[in-house]
């Protein structure tokens, strides 16, 4: 149990509900809260976050939506996978959530290595041809899934690349290891979400016919210097992935 000062939510950092839900989903996605396990009764969320019975409804609803959770008259509210129509619900709102990305999943890394862009990479990356990027590419999982999700390839620019003695044992997003390592900020992410393909050699483990179009995530993560550390191309099937973001009107 969080204590109350890690359990507070601000009015001024959104929607009640909304902080709720992030909260919420990060501990479900953590494993605070396994599949088949039931989240506290609404009581008991209304008093540990400080808010009203009609809050929690409302972040209990959009948990519902998003697949994370179940309820039942009488039963209270369970946790299931990830939608149990199999789909992958990703909100960001900012760049911090983008830990929730990995928080619950494991990374089973299938190459890991340097290389020397070629014409094709140095296009795809948008980088000088020879430019050298630590390559490292696997298949993500939900925690008690034998079936992946999607297949990730993330290039770490070479002045980052001593990260890679930290990938096999640290779950923590990549971007975070290169911080912690380097002394660096992340300033900017840039994503694009766009239509692909999947790779002949992933293409049988994500249970899909080679060449099919997929949903392909790029991001593009830039320090605080301006300088371009990581690229990642995430492809998932197109009925296992719905992105959810919030846009607000400037204050200036």
């Amino acid at each position: 149990m969080s204590s109350s000062a890690e359990a507070t939510i601000q009015p001024s950092s959104g929607p009640l509900y909304k902080q709720l839900v992030q909260k919420l989903k990060g501990e479900i996605l953590a494993g605070t809260y396994p599949v088949g396990t039931q989240l506290p009764t609404e009581t008991e969320l209304s008093e540990r976050f400080a808010v009203s019975r009609h809050t929690v409804r409302a972040a209990l609803r959009q948990l519902r939506d998003d697949g994370l959770v179940s309820s039942r008259q009488g039963a209270g509210t369970t946790v299931v996978r990830p939608g149990s129509a199999q789909t992958y619900v990703h909100e960001i709102n900012a760049i911090s959530d983008l830990i929730n990305y990995a928080a619950g999943m494991r990374f089973e890394i299938e190459t890991l290595g340097m290389i020397e862009c070629n014409e094709d990479q140095a296009e795809r990356l948008s980088c000088p041809e020879g430019q050298r990027w630590l390559h490292v590419a696997g298949f993500r999982f939900m925690e008690g899934d034998a079936a992946p999700i999607c297949w990730t390839e993330v290039f770490i620019h070479a002045d980052y690349a001593g990260v890679s003695r930290l990938l096999e044992r640290n779950r923590s997003p990549i971007y975070e290891l290169v911080e912690d390592l380097y002394g660096e900020r992340v300033e900017e992410v840039e994503q694009i979400v766009q239509s692909g393909h999947a790779p002949i050699n992933v293409a049988p483990t994500l249970q899909i016919e080679s060449g099919i179009t997929v949903l392909e995530v790029q991001r593009r993560y830039r320090l605080t210097s301006g300088k371009l550390a990581i690229i990642a191309f995430t492809l998932h099937k197109p009925d296992m992935f719905r992105l959810s973001f919030t846009l607000r009107r400037s204050k200036s």
